[in-house]
């Protein structure tokens, strides 16, 4: 039986939910963003659009 080695959880991981049509990427920020926009349903002041980044689908 062969040995079983655990496996360090990567620094950085893709959340999505996916169709036959659709893919929906979750993006996680840090509580300074993350929590005011789950407690106000939009994002703070400190949360620029400029700043994002954009997963290119490959074809």
């Amino acid at each position: 039986m062969p040995t079983l080695v655990p496996v360090a959880e990567p620094k950085y991981q893709i959340h999505a939910r996916h169709t036959d049509s659709t893919v929906i990427v979750y993006q996680a920020y840090g509580p300074e963003i993350g929590l005011p926009a789950a407690r106000e349903g939009r994002f703070p002041a400190v949360w620029q659009r400029d700043r994002m980044t954009w997963n290119k689908p490959r074809s």
